[in-house]
């Protein structure tokens, strides 16, 4: 509370004579929140002229939307923003006659329509996450946000979850399911567990969104066993199975370009060196490089067998297809 009155009764006195003439470092200093001598450079929504940086900070404090203020002196430039120095520090810059402040009082971002982030990834970033559940993103800023599921807690967080099926009723194998190009109308259905984002979808998302890590789990309890890895980051070899899944027909190396986490205890994970048809060490299948790839067979263990495929009429988690899914068994994949 103390920054709000600080900066309301440096307007509702009309204190611009003082504040209008230069940057007071006396000013709220115990507020621990200006930085004076600092603004942040663009993510600008709305600008205006203020006669004070305390009315310049109060039209922010009223505006939701509003993540931070930066106010310039010289000129008397109100810039409201839509970022703040945690989710955007690289573009924090000096300037004597600039003063940033964050609005306490802002909604989180991603927690409402108003302030959707850019991906997952972006709200984890901005520190704003408050654990897994749905958020509003837009990934190309259009102004038409949307909500998705984001698994905050798991492996550094920020994931999105792009597609999934749990055997929750012992028809789920029956759900309707629904495949499209369009990930505006696949990633809000996050409840449901038969809709699947195609090739050409996923690779619109990854230009708008810049995803450069795939996660893939399931479990299968008639199987006993839990798959579970993540392909490696800033790596040419886990870059070249994202283009896979998006871009490329070159069935990528599998060894070397993915982790296996903590609760893998797979056989299909150990043995990459096995996977791929007609060549092994590869990701994919030679004859199912179809725009569901990354749902059928993106994983092949042709020789024991052992496969990973989450699209039905078929659920394999490091089995073949005699095992039918039962009540509890889950497939989910991650992008971040």
């Amino acid at each position: 509370m103390v920054v709000f009155w600080c900066t309301l009764l440096g307007f509702m006195f009309h204190l611009a004579e003082i504040l209008a003439d230069q940057p007071r470092n006396d000013v709220c200093q115990d507020t621990g929140r200006e930085e004076f001598g600092w603004a942040l450079i663009g993510h600008d929504y709305k600008s205006s002229t203020a006669e004070s940086f305390g009315r310049c900070f109060f039209d922010c404090s009223l505006d939701e939307k509003c993540q931070s203020t930066t106010f310039l002196w010289n000129t008397k430039e109100c810039k409201l923003k839509k970022e703040t120095r945690t989710s955007r520090p690289i573009d924090m810059e000096q300037n004597p006659a600039a003063t940033y402040m964050e609005n306490p009082y802002r909604a989180k971002k991603g927690s409402k329509a108003s302030v959707p982030g850019s991906s997952c990834k972006d709200i984890l970033t901005s520190g704003e996450a408050q654990g897994n559940g749905g958020y509003w993103i837009d990934p190309t800023d259009s102004g038409d946000p949307f909500k998705v599921f984001c698994d905050m807690n798991s492996y550094g967080g920020g994931w999105l979850l792009i597609s999934r099926f749990i055997m929750e009723t012992s028809d789920s194998i029956n759900d309707i399911s629904s495949s499209t190009d369009s990930y505006r109308t696949i990633l809000p259905a996050y409840a449901s567990n038969s809709q699947y984002l195609l090739r050409n979808g996923f690779n619109q998302l990854k230009q708008d969104m810049g995803f450069t890590q795939i996660r893939l789990y399931c479990f299968k309890k008639t199987r006993g066993r839990v798959f579970h890895i993540m392909t490696k980051e800033d790596d040419t070899k886990g870059a070249n199975v994202v283009k896979f899944f998006t871009s490329s027909n070159n069935m990528p190396k599998a060894c070397g370009s993915f982790s296996r986490l903590p609760d893998d205890n797979s056989s299909l994970a150990v043995h990459c060196d096995k996977w791929g048809y007609p060549n092994t060490d590869r990701w994919g299948h030679g004859n199912m490089l179809t725009d569901s790839r990354l749902f059928s067979r993106p994983m092949t263990l042709a020789s024991v067998p052992r496969f990973y495929r989450l699209k039905g009429p078929k659920y394999q988690c490091d089995d073949n297809d005699e095992l039918n899914p039962s009540i509890g068994d889950t497939w989910q994949v991650f992008v971040r």
